[in-house]
């Protein structure tokens, strides 16, 4: 008598996960990570980066490579946690990681988002039960049996329920009207050929370079995470990747993971097409650092809205606090108040200020951060 089974795609998150979930995902960090924090010049370096965070001087943070594993240990953790049950939270990004989908996550090189929605993804997999089948030459009424397959969903997190105002004031509503304008002209006119406004700007970190991992022939409930940044940071990424895989059971028929490098604000023709094929684009505390160029970013957000398909969500969030003032004339908006005005879009939800707080029992060796920031996903219309 010959036994035989099908391949299983099974992931309780209770089996995956453990007792803990959150510090399920900071040994995954922790593990692939482990090489920069063996670094003899770890605290050096970090006391470095923060410096140059300080003074806003992003590019001399990025553009050193040695300092991008040291980043990615001291800044994946508590983002990928918040990343993580942001998602749970929402119904609506939930459905995006049943696949199939892309999603195209936006100076994510660090690895938050991906531990973060890999996490998540933990919860909306569909765990396939499949029966053995039994073969006997010696019963005549025996023929190939067909598992029978049992699909399970696991139901999403809790429906939204937050309505919360934006602006408040007839005073701030006209002014943001009139800066927004600029915007809206553009999403209108975002077709048409359109002149490098790069001249005054700095020069591209990279040429843009993709990676493209081989397709499951099993992608019905695949989801592709693109991880866009203009420095490589695959030193970091495919360590990441293989731990993701190994200790949260997430092989290639449910995850795939691309890459591409290039200067986001050079609005690469490669950049578009992604944008058009994508299910939800995010921009996790990164909009903040694009808004240092200021008419090169709002051409950027023009485009990007302009190529996103109907239906298709964007996920923003970054600092609720000052990092995240937008200056414009004479007064001084939060970036979100922008976005919020684009007619193309529709608010699913938004939050101006919320906190993600990490749980006192977690363990890492450095200190995890309470992160204080707004939230707004979008549907294109």
């Amino acid at each position: 008598m010959e036994d035989k089974k099908k391949t299983v795609i099974a992931n309780d998150p209770k089996k995956v996960f453990g007792r803990s979930p959150d510090q399920h995902i900071l040994n995954v960090v922790k593990e692939s990570c482990q090489e920069a924090f063996n670094l003899p010049s770890f605290d050096t370096t970090l006391q470095t980066i923060k410096s140059h965070f300080f003074d806003r001087n992003y590019d001399a943070v990025f553009q050193n490579p040695g300092h991008l594993p040291v980043y990615s240990a001291r800044y994946a953790p508590s983002r990928a946690l918040c990343y993580y049950h942001l998602f749970l939270e929402h119904p609506v990004l939930m459905k995006t990681l049943e696949g199939p989908s892309t999603i195209l996550c936006i100076g994510s090189g660090a690895g938050s988002e991906l531990v973060g929605i890999s996490a998540a993804m933990v919860h909306a997999n569909p765990v396939l039960k499949v029966k053995k089948v039994k073969k006997s030459a010696d019963k005549e009424q025996s023929t190939k049996g067909a598992a029978k397959t049992e699909v399970h969903a696991e139901a999403g997190a809790e429906q939204m329920s937050k309505d919360t105002s934006v602006i408040k004031g007839n005073d701030t509503n006209g002014a943001v009207e009139d800066t927004t304008l600029g915007m809206e002209k553009l999403a209108v006119t975002s077709s048409e050929p359109t002149q490098d406004p790069s001249t005054d700007a700095p020069a591209p970190a990279a040429a843009v370079t993709k990676t493209k991992p081989k397709k499951s022939k099993v992608n019905k409930h695949q989801v592709t995470i693109v991880m866009q940044d203009y420095v490589d940071w695959s030193p970091i990424l495919g360590p990441m990747e293989s731990v993701i895989r190994s200790r949260m059971v997430l092989g290639p028929e449910r995850l795939q993971c691309e890459t591409e490098i290039g200067n986001v604000l050079d609005l690469s023709e490669g950049l578009l097409e992604r944008v058009a094929k994508a299910d939800l684009i995010t921009f996790m505390f990164v909009l903040n650092e694009l808004f240092q160029d200021k008419k090169r970013t709002m051409l950027l957000v023009a485009k990007i809205v302009a190529a996103m398909p109907s239906g298709a969500h964007m996920l923003v969030a970054d600092s609720a606090g000052s990092f995240s003032n937008l200056k414009v004339g004479d007064r001084t908006y939060m970036v979100y108040m922008l976005l919020d005005h684009l007619k193309s879009l529709e608010i699913v939800y938004q939050d101006d200020a919320t906190w993600y707080r990490c749980p006192p029992s977690l363990t890492y060796p450095l200190k995890l951060e309470n992160m204080r920031h707004f939230v707004r996903i979008y549907r294109k219309l």
